[in-house]
């Protein structure tokens, strides 16, 4: 019996050489390896949002109008969930069509500084100063959910493009989170829908990419 030499593969398939045609933003990113930051400002109307007004790369400045939650915890993460409904018909249950029957987003970022300017911004709160320098009080829930328009930016830390996420109104909950031997304040963003100056349908992120 003989046996047949195989040789090793070596090509674009086995070494997944990058793409090397340039994207709207040029050379594709190898890696997106994202140093993340978080903003909020007061919420912005969902019927012809201005997203115009934040076409502006932000290499690490702080963008105008918004306020900085500070060190972000690891990553943002940002989903987009789209849940698709099946028309099936007959014995055998065939698929004949499909539509979407639900749509929606949120994000979830945790602050590390989690200290009294960031609990105020993301819960809404106003302190009861005990000791002015010294000792503040808050009342944790007494207050409904918080609205806010939400800028996330990620840069690439390998060729520094920049993504940013954005939504006008926000609805903003929390809790306290412990990861190892330090206290976050975890934060979750419900995106709800809006329309974008100069179009018609309904979105929920406004995407934009710097190069």
């Amino acid at each position: 019996m003989s046996l047949l030499a195989n040789s090793v593969i070596s090509n674009k398939n086995s070494g997944q050489a990058p793409m090397t045609q340039a994207g709207h933003t040029g050379l594709q990113s190898y890696k997106f390896i994202p140093a993340p930051r978080v903003y909020v400002k007061t919420a912005d109307v969902t019927q012809n949002t201005p997203v115009q007004s934040y076409f502006a790369k932000s290499n690490g400045v702080t963008p105008t109008g918004w306020t900085d939650l500070g060190s972000v915890q690891g990553a943002v993460k940002v989903t987009y969930d789209q849940k698709t409904k099946e028309v099936r018909t007959g014995i055998d249950n065939l698929l004949r069509a499909a539509y979407l029957e639900q749509k929606g987003g949120n994000a979830e970022f945790s602050l590390a500084q989690a200290d009294d300017v960031t609990l105020e911004q993301v819960t809404g709160l106003t302190a009861s100063v005990i000791t002015a320098g010294s000792t503040v009080n808050y009342q944790i829930g007494q207050t409904d959910m918080n609205v806010l328009a939400v800028l996330f930016v990620v840069q690439n830390k390998l060729n520094g493009k920049e993504i940013q996420y954005y939504n006008p109104a926000a609805f903003i909950t929390f809790n306290f989170d412990y990861s190892g031997d330090e206290m976050d304040l975890k934060v979750t963003a419900l995106l709800p829908g809006f329309t974008a100056a100069g179009q018609t349908n309904e979105g929920f992120l406004s995407v934009t990419m710097f190069a």
